[in-house]
């Protein structure tokens, strides 16, 4: 399996120029090639291959001096970026949106390939005039020859690479344990199973405080002046802050629930769509369901299980034992589902989790092995 392991680089003042050449060069590559795109697009109908977008970049180099001085591979990898954002862009079942262009303040990087770096001691990357000597942080060894490694500058003002290798999966085999996943606000996962449940840490809402107070800092600050500059910088970094605790708490919670479980059902949410929802917009974005969920189909594969997407609808107002919808809809506010026809009292995110059990995907209440009653039916809530 290929996985990307990522480590912290220190970078002087010299090389922090080398490499600012090799991102202002694929930055200039990703803009006109997509601005050749848009203008084909918008009055021809039609686009650029692969092809024709590396013939373009051929034609650049050699009318431009500065840009033939960089080392071709990164604006070849910029380019096939550009070719799988506009793939997205017609991909119906893909949220991403239109290729934007890039500007000077965005996020740096550039990519090299085997033939453009060398790993030793210290990292080495082809730039202008040869290669710079980047030193590294090994926090955990390379487990294999990397194939690719990304260096880039995070609005913090970090440096980091990112290296793609190949990793051996280490399967657990076989658990004979199957769940439902049900994702929410109050409890950040809820699965048929209470000792499963995932607990909601809320990160943003703990880091609000220091945000505001940062933000309110940036806001006294003159546009242009170096102390807004280091004040954005802040800023940055209490965001950066909470994005790593989020990605740590993650990965975490789903290693153990994809070691534990065979299969997890899960929602196929639309979490673009739940955004607009002003009441729930931050809650939702602080939760980050979809990284959530995109670690647990990684950690998953890496432990030799699956995890399945079910459509999402009615599973909060289906009662899991019998099947019965409810007769009254059952809002947000509303905890505990009560069935009517069988008499199961349960929480309401248990049930819905119950409901998303791949094992139980007919709907109607009716199990694999033709039973009707799929749960004990409950007279408390769980």
């Amino acid at each position: 399996m290929e996985a990307r392991y990522t480590y912290r680089l220190r970078v002087t003042s010299g090389q922090e120029r080398q490499l600012q050449e090799v991102f202002d060069s694929c930055r200039f590559v990703w803009n006109n090639a997509l601005g050749r795109w848009t203008n084909l697009w918008r009055h021809e109908r039609t686009g650029l291959s692969a092809v024709e977008m590396q013939a373009e970049l051929t034609d650049w180099r050699g009318r431009f001096d500065w840009l033939a001085a960089v080392p071709v591979t990164p604006q070849q990898q910029t380019l096939r970026d550009l070719g799988a954002s506009i793939d997205a862009f017609f991909d119906k079942s893909n949220p991403a949106g239109r290729p934007r262009f890039k500007r000077k303040r965005s996020v740096a990087s550039a990519r090299w390939t085997t033939r453009g770096f060398s790993v030793a001691e210290r990292l080495a990357v082809a730039v202008a005039g040869g290669r710079v000597q980047l030193r590294v942080v090994w926090s955990r060894p390379l487990p294999s020859a990397p194939r690719s490694v990304t260096v880039y500058r995070d609005p913090a003002g970090r440096w980091w690479a990112s290296f793609v290798v190949r990793v051996q999966a280490d399967g657990v085999g076989v658990t004979g344990e199957v769940t439902g996943l049900d994702v929410g606000l109050t409890t950040f996962a809820t699965t048929e199973f209470a000792d499963a449940d995932v607990a909601n840490p809320r990160f943003a809402r703990r880091a609000a405080k220091a945000l505001a107070r940062s933000q309110r800092n940036l806001a006294r600050k003159k546009a242009g002046s170096a102390n807004r500059a280091k004040a954005k910088v802040a800023v940055a970094r209490v965001h950066a802050h909470v994005g790593a605790q989020r990605g740590d708490f993650v990965h975490k919670e789903a290693r153990t629930l994809a070691r534990r479980f065979d299969r997890i059902g899960v929602e196929d949410l639309r979490i673009k769509n739940l955004l607009t929802n002003r009441h729930l917009s931050r809650s939702i974005s602080d939760a980050g369901w979809r990284q959530f969920v995109e670690a647990l189909d990684w950690q998953a594969a890496k432990a030799g299980h699956q995890v399945i997407r079910i459509d999402p609808r009615n599973t909060t107002q289906t009662c899991s034992a019998c099947g019965t919808k409810a007769k009254v809809h059952i809002g947000l506010a509303d905890r505990i589902f009560a069935c009517t026809d069988c008499g199961l009292v349960l929480c309401r995110d248990r049930n819905a989790a119950r409901n998303l059990n791949p094992d139980r995907q007919d709907k109607t209440g009716v199990g694999v092995d033709g039973s009707k009653t799929l749960v004990p039916v409950g007279t408390e809530a769980a």
